[in-house]
């Protein structure tokens, strides 16, 4: 049985096909269409469809642009992806090794008190 009404945030939000949150927000932010029986600001909330609808279409460009922005991710190439991993990989062992070469070769340096290891050959710091 179709009531001609919708009862809350979340019949709302699932009416435009968004969470109850984003519907609460459109309507501080934008000027959504929303009734309360009660007159008060925390009250029960009531939207109608047909009057939904009609500000969708008046407030069409900016749900254009909120649409884009929320769409979550263009297909992912799985191909191309598994590249750049192996890459990356090859990357991080190459820079481990190195790593560890300096370390090798720090460690064949004598001990040095810390004023000798940041003082320059010349004098300059």
């Amino acid at each position: 049985m179709d009531k001609g009404h919708l009862n809350g945030w979340k019949e709302i939000g699932s009416y435009l096909g968004r969470a109850g949150r984003t519907a609460q927000r459109w309507e501080i932010e934008l000027g959504m269409p929303v009734h309360r029986p009660a007159r008060r600001k925390r009250a029960v909330v009531v939207g109608f469809p047909s009057e939904l609808d009609a500000w969708l279409m008046s407030t069409r460009p900016h749900f254009e642009s909120e649409f884009e922005a929320e769409r979550p991710y263009d297909p992912v190439d799985i191909a191309a992806l598994g590249e750049k991993l192996t890459r990356l990989q090859t990357e991080a062992t190459q820079l481990a090794l190195k790593l560890e070469r300096a370390r090798a070769e720090v460690a064949h340096f004598p001990q040095a008190s810390s004023t000798e290891l940041t003082a320059f050959p010349d004098g300059s710091d």
